[in-house]
Order: structure tokens, then C-alpha cells, then sequence
């Protein structure tokens, strides 16, 4: 159904549930005779269109009557970056970097009653979550933005409001490092992801200790991998899933290797030492090794996998357009 205006506030039902087992992998892209409407309508919404539509009271901010200043509430229970309460988020979550792509998987879900809007709701820090019906089963839709510190303030405050066990799944861009990833392949992360950051003592003792750390790897949970694969594999085939570790960077710039411009990076060689010290290394993004992370870390309450659409080739310096990364969206997780 078409996305409702964003200041909707529906309350959804039945509750979440805990998770028995990890969440399945459904194959309910738009089919091809309705992508043209998607994409032309995905691509005709803009953040001011959004932001215009913006519930009232949510436009006047949550900035004042937040108590706890461990974990900031305010006295409707919503949390300060994402501004949701319990009963408003799912607990199954599809993390999307982009409100563009999480529009245009929303058209997939369904009110809680026939005909009913979807839950929206847009923060005033520029968070968009989206939480409706698919084949019965609650589920949200939730934009990370860019960056670990943005995965970090979504998966906290959503855990925060949700009740049991939660999956989490990131679908995001990345760049492809080696052949045969290229434009458009799924980049599934099935052993899960490093941490690749930026020391700036380096710069600051000058003593010769590396530009840059790489943390050990954190895996991804094999169900949940195992079960995207297979989607992947069925929508595009076995050529276009591309299976290997990932890197998060902790920049778009200094750390992913990219060269040049107006400051001393030190980082010509990022890339190439991460790909000698990592064989099995395949993609280089921002956000992946922090949810699975934090996963690991939710003692056994999230389980966390990512898979990301190769929207660079970092050997060839071909960049994907924004056509190619809509038509790319495949499929999104339910129960």
C-alpha cells in the first residue's frame, strides 16, 4: 500500500513476539510491472516533502521534559534520537541507509487493519521508521543514515522499546573490492565484518605506528546468513551473490582508501594491505561491523546479519546510478 502521510501514529497489533527462530527471507519485491510507479515515486520524495508533513508536536522536538540522562526518555517513554515508544517498533527490523529505499520497500507492507495507515514517524535528528504488516507479521523498516555512531543511537533505542528477541538485518551499499563482485551483486557478509579506524596518534607522535587499526573479526548469525543467501540467490541467481567479509570504515574518505583532496590521509595503501591481511575480504561500507557488534554483545537479545548492493567497483572506480541501486532492492525479511 502507498506510504500515509508521516504523522501517523498506529499502534500495531498483535504485539511483537519473541523470536522462536531467526526471521525468513521472503522474496516480495515489486513485481516488474509496478516498478516504474515505485521508482518514479520513490524518487520524486524528498526529505523537505517529508519533513513538511511532520506530526505538529513532533516538529515542536522532544528537547524538553527528557529525563535520565543515562538513556534519555521523555515522559511518553520516546527515546531521544529515534522518538519511538514501545508498541511502535517491531521486532524485526530492516536497517536501510537511504528514506528513498525505505519508502520504497514501506509499499510492501500493510495497515494493522485492512486499509489502515502504516506506523511513520520521522525524528527530529532525521530517523524515519516505518512499522506495518507483512503476511501477518509485524515489521519495521528503519533508516540508520551513514556511520556507526547512527547504527548505534537505532539498534539501542529500538532495543530499548521492544519486548524479546530481535533480528536485525542491514540492507545497505557498499563497495566491491574484487572480481567477481561488481554494479549491482548482493554482498552478503557471511563471516561477518571487521573494523577498519583511523588513529589520530598517529599523526599526532608521528613515531611510526600505522594510520590506521583493523579490528578482529565479528561474525554474523549463520541462520540468519543462510537464509539471506538463499533469497538472494533465488532472486538474482548464484552469479549475482557474492559471499566474503566485510570491512566497516569508520569515514567515507580517509579510512575506505580514497585518495587525494586537501589532507594528508596516509591512505594509499588501505585498501591493499586490507585485502593481503583479509583474503576472504570482498566489501568496504560504514555500518555493518557495529550491528553485528552490538548483536553479539545483546546477551543472545538481537541476532544480526547484513548484506549490502555493490554501488562501487573500488578496482574498476565505476560508480552505480541511482536507477540501478532502486531496481536492485530485491526482497525484505518477514516471519
Amino acid at each position: 500500500m502507498p506510504v500515509q502521510a508521516l504523522h501517523t501514529r498506529q499502534r500495531l497489533a498483535p504485539a511483537p513476539r519473541a523470536l522462536d527462530v531467526p526471521l525468513h527471507v521472503h522474496k516480495i519485491y515489486a513485481p516488474r510491472r509496478r516498478r516504474h510507479y515505485v521508482i518514479k515515486a520513490t524518487l520524486n520524495t524528498t526529505v523537505k516533502q517529508l519533513k513538511s508533513i511532520i506530526d505538529p508536536q513532533t516538529a515542536k522536538g522532544q528537547s524538553s521534559d527528557f529525563a535520565n540522562a543515562n538513556f534519555p526518555v521523555d515522559q511518553e517513554g520516546r527515546t531521544l534520537h529515534l522518538g519511538c515508544k514501545r508498541g511502535e517498533v517491531a521486532n524485526r527490523i530492516l536497517s536501510v541507509g537511504s528514506m528513498d529505499r525505505a519508502l520504497m520497500i514501506a509499499d510492501q507492507l500493510q495497515g494493522a487493519e485492512p486499509g489502515a495507515p502504516l506506523f511513520q514517524h520521522l525524528s527530529g535528528r532525521g530517523f524515519l521508521t516505518i512499522t506495518g504488516l507483512y503476511q501477518g507479521t509485524p515489521v519495521s523498516i528503519i533508516t540508520t543514515l551513514m556511520g556507526m555512531p547512527n547504527m548505534d543511537f537505532v539498534v539501542r533505542e529500538a532495543r530499548a522499546v521492544v519486548e524479546g528477541q530481535m533480528a536485525v538485518i542491514r540492507l545497505g551499499t557498499c563497495g566491491a573490492l574484487r572480481p567477481p563482485a561488481k554494479l549491482g551483486s548482493f554482498m552478503v557478509a557471511s563471516p561477518g565484518a571487521v573494523c577498519v579506524r583511523r588513529d589520530p596518534d598517529a599523526w599526532t607522535f608521528d613515531d611510526g605506528r600505522p594510520h590506521y587499526t583493523v579490528s578482529a573479526p565479528v561474525p554474523a548469525d549463520p541462520q540468519l546468513v543462510q537464509l539471506l543467501v538463499a533469497a538472494c540467490t533465488e532472486h538474482g541467481g548464484a552469479d549475482s551473490v557474492v559471499q566474503g567479509l566485510d570491512a566497516t570504515a569508520d569515514s567515507f574518505y580517509s579510512s575506505q582508501g580514497r585518495t587525494g583532496g586537501h589532507f594528508e590521509d596516509v591512505n594509499e595503501a588501505v585498501i591493499e594491505q586490507l585485502m593481503a591481511a583479509h583474503p576472504q575480504l570482498v566489501s568496504l561500507e560504514m555500518e555493518t561491523f557495529h550491528l553485528l557488534d552490538l548483536a553479539r554483545c545483546s546477551r543472545g537479545g538481537i541476532k544480526a546479519a547484513a548484506f549490502c548492493i555493490a554501488a562501487a567497483e573500488r578496482y574498476s572506480n565505476r560508480f552505480i546510478s541511482k536507477e540501478q541501486i532502486q531496481l536492485c532492492v530485491p526482497f525484505f525479511p518477514g516471519s
